[in-house]
């Protein structure tokens, strides 16, 4: 291991040498310099207008007593760059080469960037511009996808998929620090590989994104049959993320800055991304342990919670392409992973004066996944800091806040354990057969949610502001059928989604009569890439009552729409691809398409049970004759291996570790009741 530490910008220009113990060359300076440079230079609206095509947002409407007719009042103003979150992308399968065959218009990484970036500038307001930072933490292997590390004198190709661009046009990304070593964690590595932090500028748009990634590269670090229990993240992961004041990483330079919020005006992180792979559960662990990173995860309010977004495909489909072993080893760990989000006291401490916390999980096979993700993302803050531009609705901005303040309380308490609720067990009990009484599962502290997207058109969209047209039932019925079951599958077995024959159809997900549903809540959002003036012009009112939709999915689900259904339209003026003429460039969707995003709130009680249920079906022939179950399959060596839970208890691993047990326990007992074992 060689020691961090930094060297002063006059120090480096004179010498132009930095020695490994020097790796944070210039960091602070340089990025202070560009978000101070970014914030400085004065916005000039008129030549902006030039090349901005005048249509969508930009169009000039009628004047009336509900909009402006020049654009320039209703979008541009002083545009103070502000920096609005940072993302965290942990482990790979977010942005793996999968991932992008089911993108439109998104190729590689640095697209996937570049649209994240336009898509923010949504927040546009008169008083600011906001952009996005976007980290990534990814293990070895991904060096073509993430730009990687080249070593000194080299440097990337035109053809790179991250930073290359190609001949006569102008990088969007510009290296802003050399030499950081991002390898540095791990003994042998090469300290003076230069790894680019790019900061986008990006067409005389007056902000700057700045982003970076961490990629580990232990040796021998792949997937084995029995799992990933057996690594020990705090040799080479835990390292590189729980940095303190003292021994700082690279992370808590690019993410902390003590003087974050003057910098940036940033709260803090709202979002990671990530995945049930250890790459993604190490690193966040080890984030817990850090109190340093641990500030990092800024407040969130009752409208922006601050988000896990989690990656899967459906459990059906990975059940049956897996091999008996390693399929019940992922459901073991798949269980024991969400249980860790929801349940572990470090997580549920996160977070401001409310602590809301949502983990979202959504369908891996999803098209244009990228894309309404950083829509929604945007949506979201659109919600809380610009209502009055964004939001097209009757409801007037504290009205709504009460709701869904009211709402979200409702469906909390049947989840989280709080003054007035039990709250709801991850795994109820197990018998751990050690002499003890029974153990009881812990209490879920946050709101587990799955999400389906879907792109329509603009006219199919505008149809549902008919009332005498069958519209509204069939966009609901769309929503069900297709998008709500999509997204159900990653956390449910198909068989408990299909169509009964009831007149209500889906009553036995929404409606449970014993108070046991599958779905809690549903919320579903369009996100119309147009301003609210053109949207109040084109459907001729203030406001859209969304009655026959909701009567449509009272009659479909027997829920009550009331309290179990939202359904918002959201404006975003700048998410369409203005076309080559304009900086609005690659945001994924064209001016007459809408996104509709359905979010559903989940019952943990039951998806730890869809988890584990399969687990429970088999019986195996072991060694020396005998008969066991796919948790003996699973984890025989792993629970009988006290050195090892001595191990993970003194790491701090004492509650993942209870989990996994947990888990086992409970499907061995249940598995030898139903077939009779002893």
């Amino acid at each position: 291991m060689w020691e961090h530490r930094s060297v002063s910008n006059k120090v480096y220009t004179e010498t132009k040498l930095m020695r490994a113990s020097e790796t944070y060359v210039r960091l602070m300076d340089v990025v202070e310099e560009v978000v101070s440079k970014a914030q400085i230079d004065e916005f000039d609206h008129t030549q902006f207008l030039k090349y901005i095509p005048q249509r969508g947002p930009w169009e000039e409407v009628p004047e009336s007593d509900i909009s402006k007719p020049d654009p320039r009042t209703r979008y541009i103003g002083p545009a103070r760059a502000r920096l609005l979150n940072t993302n965290l992308i942990i482990g790979s399968s977010w942005i793996e080469a999968e991932r992008f065959k089911f993108e439109r218009r998104i190729k590689n990484v640095g697209d996937f960037l570049h649209q994240k970036t336009i898509i923010n500038a949504n927040m546009w307001t008169p008083k600011q511009l906001s952009t996005t930072q976007t980290l990534f933490f990814c293990s070895a292997g991904d060096e073509d996808r993430m730009g990687g590390s080249f070593l000194t004198g080299d440097g990337p190709t035109a053809d790179h998929p991250f930073l290359g661009a190609s001949e006569g046009e102008e990088p969007e990304w510009e290296p802003i620090l050399w030499g950081l070593g991002h390898r540095g964690i791990v003994p042998d590595s090469d300290p003076l590989d230069q790894c680019f932090y790019p900061s986008l500028m990006h067409r005389g748009v007056s902000f700057n994104n700045r982003l970076g990634w961490t990629r580990f590269s232990p040796a021998g670090f792949g997937k084995d049959a029995s799992g990933y229990i057996m690594t020990r993240p705090g040799t080479w992961i835990w390292p590189a993320v729980n940095g303190n004041r003292e021994s700082p990483t690279a992370f808590n330079l690019l993410v902390n800055l003590p003087d974050r919020r003057l910098s940036f005006g940033e709260e803090g992180i709202t979002d990671v991304f990530m995945t049930t792979g250890k790459t993604s559960l190490y690193c966040l662990m080890g984030m817990m342990s850090s109190t340093t990173v641990r500030q990092m995860f800024g407040a969130g309010s009752e409208m922006v919670p601050l988000e896990f977004h989690c990656i899967e495909p459906g459990l059906d489909e990975w059940i049956a392409s897996a091999s008996d072993e390693d399929k019940y080893s992922r459901l073991f760990e798949v269980c024991a992973t969400l249980g860790y989000m929801l349940t572990d006291p470090g997580i549920g401490s996160l977070g401001g004066a409310s602590k809301r916390r949502r983990l979202v999980i959504y369908p891996r096979d999803q098209g244009n996944l990228l894309t309404c993700v950083n829509a929604s993302q945007v949506a979201d803050h659109a919600l809380k800091s610009n209502y009055e531009a964004t939001v097209f609705t009757k409801l007037d901005q504290a009205d709504f806040m009460n709701r869904v303040t009211r709402r979200f309380k409702a469906y909390a308490d049947l989840v989280a354990a709080s003054e007035v609720a039990q709250g709801s067990r991850w795994i109820s009990q197990a018998d751990f057969h050690d002499g003890e009484k029974k153990q009881i599962g812990p209490n879920v502290h946050s709101i587990l949610s799955v999400r389906g997207y879907d792109v329509m058109s603009m006219d199919e969209y505008l149809q549902t502001f008919n009332d005498i047209s069958a519209a509204p039932n069939r966009l609901m019925r769309r929503c069900i059928q297709s998008i709500a079951t999509n997204a159900l599958k990653t956390v449910y077995p198909l068989s408990d989604l299909g169509e009964s024959g009831d007149p209500a159809p889906y009553d036995h997900i929404f409606g449970s009569k014993e108070g046991n549903p599958l779905v809690y809540y549903t919320d579903i959002r369009f996100l119309v890439p147009t301003s609210i003036d053109k949207m109040r012009s084109l459907t001729g009112s203030r406001g859209a009552d969304r009655g026959r939709m909701r009567e449509a999915y009272a009659t479909m689900t027997n829920a009550d729409p009331m309290t179990s259904l939202s359904i918002q339209d959201v404006c975003l003026p700048f998410l369409a691809d203005l076309g080559e003429d304009s900086w609005q460039t690659s945001t994924g969707l064209s001016e007459n398409e809408i996104i509709v995003e359905v979010t559903m709130a989940v019952n943990p009680a039951r998806v730890w049970r869809a988890l584990l249920d399969p687990t429970t079906k088999n019986v195996f022939d072991l060694p020396k004759g005998k008969k066991g179950t796919a948790a003996n399959l699973w984890g025989d060596i792993f629970i009988e291996n006290d050195v090892l839970h001595q191990r993970m208890e003194k790491d701090g691993l004492g509650h993942y570790l209870r989990l996994l047990k947990l888990g086992f326990h409970w499907a061995n007992d249940e598995a030898r009741k139903i077939h009779g074992l002893k």
